[in-house]
């Protein structure tokens, strides 16, 4: 693999595979799945060997600066609306401060209105009261699951680095651990070395079975080894929205299988990538959203932008690194809150 394709060639995976004819005759044959950079050129790869480390420079020259401008509160001139009292103008610019996109903050605001009488639109403190109940209703959220004999199995997809495997662990451990529920854990991570370690070593602690899966097929096969349990979690690698090809893998692993499926975005996404994943991961039909890493941001518009674009519930929110604590059932009130800063 080395001489093919470089010298950071991996091998992630080996095999032996049953002979020809029926598993009686014919030579021994094993399947070996290996990765390699495909950006990289096979001349730049040549050149890897020389010692020059082309991974790095590509990374170098990928790399692109933004100058972004902090935003302004919206003036006379550039209000949404030019009717717009001052109490409208700074309810809009608290929405736009906790990265409530503009569109939807007008769309909040024209609401409220609808509802209240002319004579309170000069109220800031009556507008904020029926933004709250705005917020709180267009998000929607949802108990966890209920078993009563029937099994669930539950996938979780979404960009590279929103804390996916980590998400995992704490479901399994509160479902497990909590719940007394019979849980298994499948991983199809198989591009990151380190992922499947990380599942195995939750798995151990907690003491639940996991199962590797490096194909469609395998992962049928995985499903039936662990038909007895009531709950299984299967974690999948991250993938960049504008990776097309990783879609087509991961739409082909869930072909056929009966699988819940979780979208997890962290709340640090940018409003305008929330729409990028959300059209991409998509192509799979999302049942659920999981909203991760709560503790890293101060301002959480996106719950609600999440919310508005994927037209699905949240089902948990997570706060922390923690196992299994830190993880919450959503609550739509609670959210909105959140979001509105007041809570």
């Amino acid at each position: 693999m080395r001489q093919e394709f470089g010298r950071d060639a991996v091998i992630l995976h080996t095999a032996q595979k049953k002979p020809w004819l029926w598993g009686r005759f014919g030579p021994r044959r094993y399947e070996v799945v290996g990765a390699f950079d495909p950006n990289i050129s096979s001349s730049s790869r040549r050149n890897d060997r020389d010692g020059v480390n082309s991974a790095n420079a590509s990374t170098r020259a990928g790399v692109q600066r933004q100058t972004v401008e902090p935003s302004r509160p919206p003036t006379a001139d550039t209000r949404p609306d030019p009717a717009w009292s001052e109490a409208m103008l700074k309810v809009y610019s608290r929405l736009i401060r906790v990265d409530i996109p503009r569109d939807l903050a007008v769309n909040l605001i024209k609401e409220v209105l609808s509802k209240l009488p002319k004579e309170e639109w000069n109220n800031e403190a009556r507008l904020w009261e029926g933004l709250n109940k705005a917020a709180a209703g267009r998000i929607k959220s949802c108990e966890p699951w209920e078993f009563n004999g029937k099994q669930h199995v539950v996938a979780l997809i979404g960009p590279t680095g929103v804390g996916k495997t980590t998400t995992i662990a704490k479901l399994a451990a509160n479902f497990s651990l909590v719940a007394g529920r019979k849980v298994g854990l499948i991983t199809l991570d198989t591009y990151r070395i380190a992922a499947v370690e990380q599942l195995k070593t939750y798995a151990e602690i907690i003491g639940l079975p996991v199962q590797v899966a490096y194909s469609p097929k395998e992962l049928k096969e995985a499903l039936r080894k662990l038909q007895d349990k009531d709950l299984i979690l299967i974690d999948t690698a991250g993938h960049s929205q504008n990776n097309q090809l990783h879609m087509a893998e991961l739409r082909n692993f869930f072909e056929g299988v009966e699988a819940e499926i979780h979208l997890v975005i962290s709340a640090t996404t940018k409003p305008r990538d929330v729409d990028e994943i959300i059209s991409v991961f998509g192509q799979l039909p999302i049942n659920r959203v999981i909203v991760t890493k709560l503790d890293e941001t101060s301002a959480y518009g996106v719950l609600l932008h999440t919310c508005e674009r994927a037209r699905v519930p949240i089902a948990f929110v997570t706060t922390g690194q923690g196992v299994p604590e830190d993880i919450e059932v959503a609550d739509g009130q609670r959210i909105a809150q959140l979001i509105l800063g007041d809570a």
